[in-house]
C-alpha cells in the first residue's frame, strides 16, 4: 500500500452490528490503515421463543469500549491523528431509560416480533397507505409503534420513561447529560418520524399516549458532540475533544460506502437476507407502497426495501438436499435456464418484508414431480430469490430512474450462479463492489465530508456482469409463475 494510504486526517469508525462491534481507523481516503488501528468485541443478540430479539445495553457499551481500546492501543502516539469519530448501528433499535439515562429495558432490534399482534390489528383498523405515506414505513413489528405498544402493554410503569435508540444511549454514557440527541437517520428507521416535516409524527405520539419530550432531540449526522466525560477523557485522550458525529444506521452507511451515495446509483446487498436502496434526488411525493423511506442525513433521502429471503434460502435448500456449494454445483448450474426443472419457489421461509410486509407469509413450492432432483430444488432457491429481487427492482423504478447504475455487494457474489441469476433476473448490468467493508467506508466518507475534506467517493468495482436477453425473458415468465403461486397461497 502506498504512503498516501495513511494521509491525514484519520477517522475512527465504530460499527455496531448484530453480533459484534468493530472499531476501525481509516485515513483521508477512507482506507483501512495497514496492520493497525482496528479492534473487535462481541455483543451478541439474544433471541427468545416469545419472539424477542434483544441486546444487553451494558454488553453493547462494553464491546464498544473494548473495540475502541484495541484500535487506539495499536496506534500508540499515532492516535493523535484521529480527527473525528463516526458511529453506525443496526436499525432500528429501541430501549427505555429513566430521567437519568439509566436503561430500564434491553435493546429491542428490528428482528423482535413481539409487536406483531398489535401491528396486525392496526392493519385492520387504520388506513395503512396514509400511514405509509406519512412516516415512510408500513405497519410492522420491526418498527417502534408496534414495539412501544408491546412495551407499554406489558410494562405500564414505562409510560413515563424515555425512549432512545442504542446510539443515543451510548452517547449519553460517553458524554453525559446533554448528549441525548438522535440523528435523522436513526429515527427515520423507527416509523415515528414524519418523512415530510422531518419531525416526530404527532399522530403516532397521540395514539401511543406519549410526548415528544420522551424522545431524543433530533439532530443531523454532521452535528457533532465534543467533550468526553472525565472517565472516558482520561481513557481515550486522543478522542477527548474530537468531534463525535451523531450515530446513523448501518444500511445508510453501507449504501454510501458501496458506491450508491448519489442519485442514479442503486445498491443491492446479497447476504443471508437481501436489501435494495437508492439515494433519491428529491423527497418522493408518492412513495411506492411496498418500499420504505429512510435517510442518510437531512439532504439525502434513502428509499428501498429489505427481503427476508437471500442466502438463508439457498442454505436451506443445500441442507435439505445434501448438496454442498462449490465447483460441482456451479458447473451443474452454469448453462441451466430458469425454471428448467419445473419448480417454482416462493422463498418466504421467514415471513415477508418488502413489498407485502406480511409476517404470516410462508414459502410455497410448486411443480414437484417424480423427476424432481436435488439440483432442481437448489436452483429454484436461487431463482426464487432472484425473482423477488427483480420484482423489488421494478417497484424501485419511479425512484431510481430508468437506467440506474446497479452496484451489488455481499457474500453471494462469490458464486457465478448467483451473479448471473441477479443480472438476468433484473435485466441490467450489475457492477460488483469489491469493498470488503462498505459500511465502515461509508461512515468514514461521511465524516470526512463533515470535516471539510474532499476524497474519492467511488469504490473499487469488479468486472461488469452483463445480462443475457434470452435468460431475462425466461426470468420474466418465471416471475409471473411465482406471483401466481404466491397469490394462490396468500395468508393474511
Amino acid at each position: 500500500m502506498s504512503s498516501r494510504a495513511s494521509e491525514t486526517p484519520w477517522v475512527l469508525t465504530l460499527d455496531i452490528g448484530s453480533s459484534s462491534v468493530r472499531a476501525v481507523v481509516r485515513d483521508a481516503r477512507a482506507r483501512v490503515l495497514p496492520g493497525r488501528g482496528t479492534g473487535k468485541a462481541a455483543a451478541p443478540m439474544r433471541a427468545g421463543e416469545d419472539g424477542s430479539a434483544v441486546f444487553n445495553p451494558r454488553q453493547v457499551l462494553e464491546a464498544c469500549d473494548s473495540a475502541i481500546d484495541q484500535a487506539l492501543a495499536s496506534l500508540g502516539d499515532e492516535s493523535s491523528r484521529i480527527a473525528g469519530v463516526a458511529i453506525d448501528s443496526f436499525g432500528s433499535s429501541l430501549l427505555a431509560v429513566d430521567t437519568q439515562g439509566v436503561a430500564l429495558t434491553e435493546v429491542l432490534c428490528y428482528a423482535d416480533t413481539r409487536g406483531s399482534a398489535q401491528a396486525s390489528r392496526w392493519r385492520g383498523s387504520l388506513d395503512e397507505r396514509a400511514e405509509h405515506d406519512r412516516t415512510g414505513v408500513r405497519l410492522h413489528a420491526s418498527y417502534w409503534p408496534a414495539q412501544l405498544a408491546f412495551l407499554l402493554a406489558t410494562r405500564p410503569e414505562l409510560r413515563t420513561a424515555r425512549f432512545w435508540p442504542v446510539g443515543t444511549w451510548l452517547m449519553r454514557q460517553w458524554f453525559g447529560p446533554g448528549a441525548e440527541t438522535a440523528s435523522l437517520s436513526a429515527m427515520a428507521w423507527t416509523g415515528l418520524l414524519n418523512r415530510k416535516s422531518l419531525g416526530y409524527d404527532g399522530i403516532w405520539l397521540d395514539r401511543l399516549g406519549l410526548g415528544e419530550r420522551q424522545f431524543p432531540t433530533l439532530s443531523d449526522f454532521a452535528a457533532p458532540t465534543r467533550g468526553l466525560v472525565s472517565a472516558y477523557a482520561s481513557r481515550w485522550p486522543a478522542l477527548a475533544d474530537s468531534p463525535w458525529f451523531s450515530p446513523i444506521v448501518d444500511g445508510a452507511a453501507a449504501n454510501v460506502g458501496g458506491g450508491a451515495y448519489r442519485p442514479g446509483s442503486l445498491a443491492i446487498t446479497l447476504g443471508t437476507t437481501c436489501a435494495m436502496r437508492v439515494v433519491a434526488d428529491h423527497e418522493p411525493t408518492a412513495l411506492p407502497y411496498g418500499l420504505w423511506q429512510y435517510r442518510v442525513d437531512k439532504s439525502r433521502p434513502l428509499v428501498g426495501g429489505a427481503l427476508t429471503e437471500g442466502g438463508g434460502v439457498f442454505d436451506w435448500a443445500c441442507r435439505l438436499t445434501g448438496i454442498k456449494p462449490g465447483a460441482e454445483l456451479e458447473a451443474a448450474l452454469k448453462h441451466r435456464k430458469p425454471g428448467a426443472g419445473g419448480l417454482v419457489l416462493v422463498p418466504l421461509l421467514a415471513g415477508e418484508r418488502a413489498p407485502g410486509w406480511n409476517d404470516a407469509a410462508r414459502g410455497t413450492l410448486g411443480g414437484i414431480s417424480l423427476a424432481t432432483t436435488g439440483t432442481d430444488l437448489v436452483a429454484s432457491a436461487i431463482e426464487g430469490v432472484a425473482c423477488r429481487l427483480a420484482r423489488l427492482f421494478a417497484l424501485m423504478g419511479p425512484i431510481s430512474g430508468k437506467h440506474p447504475r446497479v452496484i451489488a455487494s455481499g457474500g453471494l457474489l462469490a458464486s457465478e450462479a448467483w451473479r448471473h441469476a441477479l443480472a438476468n433476473a433484473l435485466g441490467v448490468a450489475v457492477h460488483p463492489c469489491l469493498e470488503a467493508e462498505a459500511t465502515g467506508r461509508g461512515m468514514a466518507l461521511l465524516a470526512l465530508e463533515a470535516l471539510g475534506c474532499s476524497c474519492d467517493w467511488e469504490p473499487d468495482l469488479g468486472r461488469v456482469i452483463e445480462p443475457d436477453e434470452q435468460r431475462h425473458a425466461e426470468y420474466v415468465a418465471l416471475m409471473d409463475q411465482q406471483r401466481h403461486l404466491e397469490d394462490s397461497h396468500k395468508t393474511n
